[in-house]
């Protein structure tokens, strides 16, 4: 094990929370999937108090980058919990679906988070879509932007109050790669959206680019 998941991994142990977090950051860049089991254990530990929320939801993508499938069931089971803090199911969003395409196809690996019926757990998968830069089958891809622009979504997913986006966002940076018939009807619709991000994302999607995100 290099000596820099060494470091991260000894992080996870430390009293003080901030100090946990920032090695869950570093293990989510090393991407080591060595650290996966003691990701997990952290995260079974951390999970307990709803304080450190945003620890819990940095080893949580820390898993899904890790590629430590095993910890797919408990985070399956985790998204069947009722959290106060939903990022939380952003994050499980992002790692289940990372997770599961390892041995599952997209449709499947989609269709198990959409039979969640969680609107951030399908706005965590459709980032992590967009991340890895997936290109779908079309008749997937036509099901995503059904489920981006369904209304409902709005009430649940906000960056920051009123935000109008809902599903779009995600939705719009995954499609850079994909067939400008199949997206063309969509991006118009995403064009009635006042957001600057979306904007952006939507820029680049019609130019066929996939731009750098920095996702928190």
């Amino acid at each position: 094990m290099e000596e820099k998941v060494k470091e991260a991994i000894e992080l996870l142990q430390n009293p003080k929370s901030s100090k946990r977090e920032s090695g869950a950051k570093k293990l989510r860049k090393l991407e080591s999937l060595e650290a996966g089991p003691a990701l997990v254990q952290a995260l079974q530990k951390e999970i307990k108090d709803s304080r450190t929320w945003s620890t819990q939801y940095h080893l949580i993508l820390a898993i899904g980058h890790s590629k430590y499938e095993a910890a797919l069931p408990i985070l399956l089971e985790l998204a069947k919990k009722n959290f106060e803090a939903t990022i939380l199911y952003l994050g499980l969003g992002d790692s289940i679906f990372r997770l599961s395409i390892l041995s599952n196809s997209i449709q499947d690996s989609l269709q198990q988070i959409y039979d969640f019926n969680n609107y951030m757990l399908i706005d965590g998968a459709f980032r992590a879509l967009a991340l890895l830069q997936i290109v779908p089958d079309d008749a997937i891809i036509k099901e995503i932007f059904e489920k981006a622009i369904d209304p409902k979504a709005v009430d649940f997913i906000q960056s920051y109050p009123n935000d109008p986006r809902g599903l779009r966002l995600w939705a719009a940076a995954a499609s850079s790669g994909w067939k400008n018939e199949l997206k063309s009807s969509f991006l118009k619709d995403c064009d009635l959206i006042p957001d600057n991000a979306l904007k952006f994302a939507v820029e680049n999607s019609r130019k066929g680019k996939y731009v750098k995100w920095n996702p928190y």
